[in-house]
């Protein structure tokens, strides 16, 4: 629904291209993702969405983008393709999920599950101006 998220778009794919080879879908409402990731023996299926608020659980997460959840669920999961969800602010703030088939897993940018979550969100170079002295904060190079 809505527009298609150009600004987070830009910026995802060079999140994404530290990670492998990007290969990005035409737009169209049939579509199930924005973009796949193939690199190190794995798939990785990306859906990028603008979210209202950075903060929440992952449950709020989920009913705010559940028709984006059910979608990236409909791919196949295994240990060699996952699916991905990764949501920004109008801010440059970013955090990334994993969609697996009962649950979904706060991750880094590189795809590695936080180690503390709703500590770390990744900023754009657009956004960097805001951080605050002391934060928890990362670049998206």
């Amino acid at each position: 629904r809505g527009r298609p998220p150009r600004q987070g778009l830009g910026d995802a794919h060079r999140v994404a291209t530290a990670r492998g080879t990007v290969m990005s879908f035409v737009k169209n409402r049939e579509n199930r993702c924005d973009f796949l990731i193939v690199g190190n023996g794995t798939l990785v299926f990306v859906q990028v969405r603008k979210a209202r608020r950075v903060g929440g659980t992952r449950e709020e997460l989920e009913r705010e983008f559940c028709e984006t959840v059910m979608r990236l669920r409909s791919f196949p999961s295994s240990v060699s393709v996952t699916r991905e969800l990764w949501t920004y602010t109008r801010y440059g703030i970013w955090r990334f999920f994993r969609i697996e088939d009962t649950s979904i897993v706060e991750i880094c940018q590189d795809g590695k599950p936080l180690k503390n979550p709703f500590v770390e969100y990744v900023r754009t170079k657009r956004a960097v101006g805001v951080k605050k002295p002391g934060s928890a904060m990362m670049k998206v190079s």
